[in-house]
């Protein structure tokens, strides 16, 4: 059971990071950037955009479905005469929702994952993590550069830009 509830964690892990690098990056396996980083053949590149498509309308449509479990349940809460039991339904309905979209997303990395070589895939797995790494070093820039502007500003004023 340990090792189930592990494995599920993980995938759910790398199934996020994905989701995120994907919004940011669009469809990796096209970039030429990251095809000759990977050495990425034309053959996996059009076998991972299989499984991209063949997923993709199923994704859009998990997570509609999310989307309205969550104003259902945003209603529900909202509502002054509100049953315990239904918002619970409601959140279960929401918390369903949201782990089979996580598990279809896990399910369709892991079929693009088998696509590549192993070397492909640690490589992949690193370039995110640099990446993410990257854009949480520029995060923590902004926020540094916004609390001296802040503390430099006059009392109640706000500085310009």
């Amino acid at each position: 059971m340990r090792k189930i509830v592990s494995a599920a964690a993980l995938a759910v892990l790398i199934a996020g990071a994905f989701a995120r690098a994907q919004a940011l990056d669009g469809k990796w396996w096209k970039s030429p950037r990251v095809t000759a980083d990977l050495n990425l053949t034309s053959e996996q590149s059009a076998e991972i955009e299989k499984i991209f498509v063949r997923s993709r309308e199923k994704l859009i449509d998990l997570k509609a479905d999310l989307e309205k479990k969550q104003l259902d349940l945003q209603v529900a809460m909202d509502d002054k005469t509100v049953n315990r039991a239904a918002v619970e339904k409601k959140i279960e309905g929401v918390e369903n929702a949201r782990a089979t979209l996580q598990k279809t997303r896990a399910l369709m990395i892991l079929d693009m994952k088998q696509v590549l070589k192993p070397e492909q895939w640690e490589k992949l797995v690193q370039r995110r993590q640099e990446r993410r790494e990257r854009l949480q070093d520029r995060w923590q820039e902004r926020r540094q550069m916004m609390r001296e502007n802040e503390r430099a500003a006059p009392q109640g004023r706000r500085p310009k830009g």
